[in-house]
């Protein structure tokens, strides 16, 4: 179902955190008619908008990073599509009501501690510095493509994955979508495999 365009206008004006992806999104969506909105600045239109979205571009280049790294330590050495998919399984977090609106939120939920992060490179203790140029290029890249929409998810809308050398209690309580390189991706239960 398509939004119409004055409510997505209006997302503009919440001051929900949990709509920061979909403000980023409307901005970028606002870009891309370009000519259409341009006849709105001459009138102040972008000046009421920065005042509602100061800090969105700090925001987006830190959502950028943490989900580079998220794709750098979780899947570093995948084939690309491996990495694509990961990328997507945030993303799709992100745009999914039961986790946080942002990128940073969803990789960073449940904190530090083993038991209850999501993301086993956010827990682990070791260095968040990435130490392969070539890679952290690459994951950069995918993170980018993955954000702004511009690369298909290869999972059909998976919200979770596990290494196939473990194997984690909840994942009997999910939908087994399939494999893609060493990570093995998960629908909600009541979901068919896409």
């Amino acid at each position: 179902m398509r939004i119409p365009f004055i409510e997505k206008l209006l997302l503009l004006l919440r001051p929900r955190v949990e709509d920061d992806f979909e403000r980023i999104m409307l901005m970028h969506d606002l870009e891309k008619r370009g000519t259409k909105v341009a006849s709105w600045t001459r009138f102040g239109f972008i000046a009421v908008v920065a005042l509602f979205l100061a800090g969105a571009q700090s925001r987006v280049d830190e959502d950028l990073h943490c989900l580079a790294q998220t794709v750098y330590f979780e899947a570093r050495g995948e084939v690309e599509k491996g990495q694509v998919a990961v990328a997507h399984v945030v993303m799709n977090r992100v745009r999914d009501r039961r986790w946080p609106g942002s990128v940073c939120d969803v990789v960073r939920e449940g904190g530090r501690e083993k038991e209850n992060c999501q993301f086993s490179w956010y827990c682990d203790r070791a260095g968040d510095t990435p130490g392969h140029l070539a890679d952290w290029n690459a994951a950069r890249d995918l993170a980018n493509a993955a954000y702004w929409g511009e690369s298909e998810d290869p999972t059909g809308g998976a919200l979770w994955y596990h290494a196939t050398y473990v194997k984690p209690i909840w994942r009997r309580k999910l939908a087994r979508w399939g494999r893609i390189g060493t990570h093995i991706f998960y629908l909600d239960p009541a979901r068919k495999r896409v």
